[in-house]
């Protein structure tokens, strides 16, 4: 039935309109914490795109993370959940770029103009169907073109329900403690000989830091 209905815009936006206000909720009555901002911050002096990682379970609630001054353009898919994701980014004032599967230059060019503009790139690697934790974007082709490094970032709240989907997204729930954990290291391709070395390290920073923000919860 749910399916049904974001078929049409008019219930799109209306989904739109419902997560948005929840997540506004959420954002505004829980106490946030972010660890290792720094990092970032000494990497965007450099003024530089970076491509910005986290699991896809863990990005409802990360739209509102961003505070540094570069635009943050998440990629976001032209399928039913991805329209409905682009319309809640919109209304945190993102800007997401389209991934269209019969229009891929389209993505690509758009990349292109964004890192161009000294823009930061958000992806969900593992998304939009899986398999959970699993790299299935080619990042590392992506970050050598436009020689952008990589940036690590977690994200989770002490109270929060889980789906019974594929990656078990995480909803934060009010009244939570929240942290964005961003990683140490900055990664960067160019110290990589092929895109299985690269692809490697990154689901071991992605997971390691996915344990680490336990302690801080």
């Amino acid at each position: 039935m749910l399916k049904k209905l974001t078929k049409h815009r008019f219930f799109l936006n209306f989904f739109a309109n419902l997560v948005f206000l929840s997540l506004w909720i959420v954002k505004n009555t829980s106490n946030w914490r972010g660890i290792n901002e720094e990092v970032i911050e000494e990497e965007l002096k450099n003024k530089k795109s970076v491509l910005v990682l986290i699991w896809h379970n863990q990005l409802m609630g990360s739209t509102f993370s961003w505070k540094f001054k570069p635009k943050l353009r998440p990629i976001a898919t032209s399928h039913r959940d991805g329209q409905l994701s682009i319309l809640v980014q919109k209304k945190f004032g993102l800007d997401p770029l389209l991934r269209e599967k019969n229009k891929p230059s389209s993505l690509i060019k758009n990349i292109s103009q964004a890192s161009k503009n000294g823009d930061c790139i958000y992806i969900t690697p593992d998304a939009p169907h899986g398999p959970r934790y699993e790299i299935n974007t080619n990042i590392y082709k992506l970050a050598l073109k436009y020689e952008m490094k990589i940036v690590i970032l977690s994200f989770k709240t002490n109270k929060f329900f889980k789906l019974n989907n594929w990656d078990k997204l995480k909803i934060p729930l009010p009244f939570s403690k929240g942290i964005y954990l961003w990683g140490k290291e900055i990664i960067d391709p160019k110290k990589f000989s092929n895109e299985e070395n690269f692809n490697t390290k990154l689901i071991f920073e992605l997971n390691t830091n996915k344990k680490m923000i336990n302690e801080y919860i």
